[in-house]
């Protein structure tokens, strides 16, 4: 009978102790997302700057409707943008993801070899034209492909 007092007693600990440990690492994965310091709202010849600390409800509101999560590696391979491709970009319309301290990523360099990519802003254009891509900045400022979102053309109706 002793043993298997023990036996339920030690199932108990280790059902508790994974469910503890399941908690925690949910709560790790949540913050693994690609949240920004700031966003850059880009439309026409007008820029507003958002952060979570002086409009949180908007800040919020837009971070749900672009979400990121970290990966392994991202498909690279495209020539940067030129710094006329990324002015027409924000002058039609256009979200940026600013983060204070760069991020580092795998980038697929197109020879099917990855090096590691620094980049402190994330690019996403408003306008159809530009198919849903969106463009990671690097640290030595060139604006890459990262990959494509569904169209977010629809955020200039309702801001």
């Amino acid at each position: 009978m002793q043993l298997n007092k023990s036996v339920y007693i030690m199932l108990l600990i280790a059902v508790a102790l994974g469910f503890t440990l399941g908690w925690y690492l949910d709560s790790i994965s949540e913050r693994e997302t690609w949240e920004p310091d700031q966003m850059n709202l880009y439309r026409a010849e007008e820029q507003k700057s958002i952060n979570k600390k002086e409009n949180p409800q908007l800040f919020d509101q837009l971070l749900s409707l672009i979400v990121f999560e970290k990966g392994d590696m991202i498909s690279g391979g495209n020539a940067p943008l030129s710094e006329d491709e990324v002015n027409d970009i924000k002058k039609s319309g256009a979200i940026e993801y600013v983060y204070n301290e760069p991020i580092t990523i795998q980038m697929n360099n197109g020879n099917d070899s990855a090096e590691k990519v620094e980049f402190t802003s994330i690019l996403f254009p408003v306008d159809d034209k530009w198919n849903g891509a969106c463009y990671i900045q690097t640290t030595d400022s060139k604006y890459l492909y990262f990959e494509s979102r569904p169209s977010l053309s629809f955020i200039l109706r309702h801001m």
